[in-house]
């Protein structure tokens, strides 16, 4: 059942990246990540009270460590996207955050069995080989610190968020989601990105990043309540197979062998690590 969840967050996140990619292309990326949030925040605000729970003040804690290290991860994620690096952002940032909650898993004792093992191995290239679109005369790691970063975020928001109690619930999704929508707007007041920028930001496509969000991280959440946090962080990071085959049949991007090779083994990974 935790895989299950993994692979159903990777579809939400995988959407929400690319919607977001494309609205971070109009308006800075905080922007987006700010106007997505003021949809997230009271729908996951919601949800989270609806199916209730009890959160002791170290849950919240670690909620609001999470929130922080996702809305870096976001931001960082969307600024690599707009400045056109997808080919070095989007896989760096999948296989850092996948590997960081693997190795978390493995010094807090866990031991996956040898079937889904070999999964986790066989989706760390599958990862990059889906999102790995370089074009001619494009930089050769152009952009390698975005993905890197953005992927340290994503990876610790899984690992933090996953030490919460499972008697909170879904509730410390919502300290983390307020927590995201904070540090955007104390980047405004460093300086960092004009808050006038946010009317910018295209309010559809912000919406329903925000929307496709909230799924992710209900569903992330769910998958870390059932599952194992080494097998669900990397169930969970297999997004950019998503975002490749809707740059496919939105943007006409055409499918290079690689990409291919890629969204063959990331079925076969997910599937072993479902099996094991």
């Amino acid at each position: 059942m935790g895989v299950f969840f993994g692979g159903l967050s990777s579809l939400f996140y995988g959407v929400a990246d690319f919607v977001g990619g494309e609205a971070s292309r109009r308006a800075p990326a905080q922007a987006v990540v700010l106007r997505a949030g003021f949809v997230s925040a009271p729908a996951i605000t919601v949800v989270a009270l609806v199916l209730g729970g009890e959160a002791a003040v170290r849950d919240l804690v670690l909620a609001v460590a999470a929130g922080t290290l996702g809305a870096f991860g976001l931001v960082l994620l969307f600024t690599g996207l707009a400045k056109g690096h997808a080919a070095a952002v989007a896989p760096a940032s999948a296989v850092f955050g996948a590997v960081l909650p693997v190795a978390a898993a493995v010094i807090l004792g866990e031991r996956p069995s040898t079937l889904a093992w070999a999964g986790v191995i066989l989706a760390i290239p599958s990862i990059v080989l889906c999102s790995w679109a370089a074009e001619p005369g494009d930089v050769a790691f152009g952009g390698l610190g975005y993905g890197l970063l953005a992927g340290l975020g994503f990876g610790g928001y899984t690992t933090v968020i996953s030490r919460t109690s499972e008697a909170s619930n879904l509730l410390p999704l919502v300290p983390a989601r307020l927590a995201l929508v904070l540090v955007v707007l104390l980047m405004a007041a460093a300086g960092l990105w004009r808050l006038g920028a946010v009317r910018l930001a295209p309010a559809g496509m912000s919406s329903l990043n925000g929307i496709l969000d909230v799924g992710a991280n209900v569903t992330l959440l769910l998958a870390l309540r059932f599952g194992s946090l080494a097998l669900v962080g990397v169930a969970a990071s297999l997004y950019p197979g998503v975002t490749v085959i809707l740059a496919r049949l939105i943007n006409r991007e055409h499918l290079r062998a690689r990409q291919v090779v890629g969204l063959a083994l990331t079925l076969v990974a997910l599937g072993a690590i479902a099996a094991g």
